[in-house]
């Protein structure tokens, strides 16, 4: 009955069970209060026993539309959509053009948050679903979009934006700077065995500066710990949040509270109200200094220093 439940509101309970930053939880009405109920943990504990019971299983008609939809990409917005096409009995074939499935799933969120064998547990589900899928596929290149659209009652575009926020300031174009997704993306195939084309960015034995306190920051420290990184420094723009919730964050509002987690943990030296202002390099054109700016903030209802 709850593995049902789980399964009607959530394709895969198994991944938002270990990476969803769970708003819901913050919603919770216990947290008016006290603690709330751990709903992510919850969510994933039902799904880790249904596979463990095998109840899991296929669920797709036997009887199909006869439709056929292509879906490009393969993140978790193209999975979910071809998981719910595929119940509603039309033939679906996901297009991807990285060697595997997966998008941000596998490439972008390292093992140590979600081991790729979660992912791949559920797509030989959905494989036995009649989910078809296709790798090393890129449409407008390997594959014309109007042959796209000749070949199927309708297409789907998920693809995720791979285009990162830059940062426009003097020395940028020294050598040492990269972008945060393909420093995780190139780790994560690292760890998972496959190709790398592109020149190796790795932390080993270098000190580290992660601009950025979210999420990819965070795994971006994590990963440098695992590389072997000198030392890693983490500058946050905004200020230092609070440890609790404050009488400016009332329930049921998302708290921005203090958020610390296991990469945190081993080993990091956090700076908030920090701004980026110049990189600088030495005569070889490698970064060797960030030039940087103290930030103050002031609100209407408190002061940040």
């Amino acid at each position: 009955m709850l593995t049902r439940s789980t399964a009607s509101t959530n394709n895969f309970p198994e991944f938002t069970g270990r990476i969803c930053p769970a708003p819901c939880e913050s919603a919770c009405v216990l947290g008016i209060n006290r603690p709330p109920v751990a709903i992510e943990e919850i969510e994933k504990h039902i799904i880790e026993i249904a596979y463990q019971k095998n109840l899991v299983k296929p669920v797709a008609p036997l009887v199909k539309t006869g439709k056929k939809i292509a879906v490009v990409g393969s993140g978790p917005a193209g999975l979910a959509a071809a998981a719910q096409l595929s119940k509603a009995g039309h033939e679906v074939t996901v297009y991807e053009r990285d060697d595997k499935i997966g998008g941000l799933l596998r490439y972008g969120i390292p093992d140590f948050k979600m081991e790729k064998w979660v992912i791949d547990r559920r797509l030989e589900v959905m494989e036995k679903d009649g989910v078809e899928f296709k790798t090393n596929t890129e449409i407008g290149k390997d594959i014309a979009a109007d042959e796209l659209v000749r070949n199927h009652d309708a297409v789907v575009l998920s693809g995720g934006s791979t285009i990162p926020r830059d940062l426009p300031i003097p020395g940028r174009e020294l050598k040492g700077i990269h972008f945060a997704m393909d420093f995780l993306k190139q780790q994560n195939k690292r760890v998972g065995n496959s190709p790398i084309t592109a020149e190796d960015i790795l932390a080993t034995g270098k000190d580290v500066v992660v601009i950025g306190g979210g999420d990819t920051g965070s795994d971006c420290v994590g990963t440098s710990n695992r590389r072997g990184a000198k030392s890693i420094k983490q500058f946050e723009v905004m200020f230092q949040p609070p440890e609790q919730r404050t009488q400016h964050m009332p329930w049921p509002s998302y708290p921005m509270v203090l958020k610390t987690t296991t990469s945190h943990e081993e080993g990091v030296e956090r700076h908030w109200g920090i701004n980026t202002k110049e990189f600088l390099g030495d005569e070889n054109g490698n970064l060797r200094a960030l030039r940087i700016a103290d930030v103050e903030w002031e609100t209407d209802f408190w002061v940040a220093r």
